[in-house]
């Protein structure tokens, strides 16, 4: 089985590089939301929003993170609670239309 990996990774390194990414994609996606670490580019990718918006809402206080050796790290628990702490209630509408 080594020596299969091996052939597959000096032949087709990039199919290699591949299914690692998948599978850590599926462990991320098995994960607890509190254990779950979002970097600042897969927040923004996540929330379709630009790099400003996230720098705002940190600078505001609006979402907790981390910063470790320069780079950003959010964990989706928390990301989640920030997005559930500004929610704008549903109203009952009441659409009168005139005829």
């Amino acid at each position: 089985m080594a020596q299969s990996y091996e052939i597959l990774q000096k032949r087709y390194p990039e199919l290699v590089e591949f299914f690692q990414e998948l599978i850590l994609e599926i462990q991320q996606t098995r994960r607890p939301a509190e254990e779950t670490i979002l970097d600042d580019v897969e927040l923004r990718s996540m929330l379709n929003v630009s790099k400003r918006t996230t720098a705002t809402w940190r600078q505001e206080g609006l979402i907790k993170h981390s910063r470790l050796m320069g780079k950003i790290y959010y964990k989706l628990s928390d990301v989640l609670a920030a997005i559930e702490k500004n929610a704008i209630p549903a109203k009952k509408n009441q659409i009168r239309i005139k005829l």
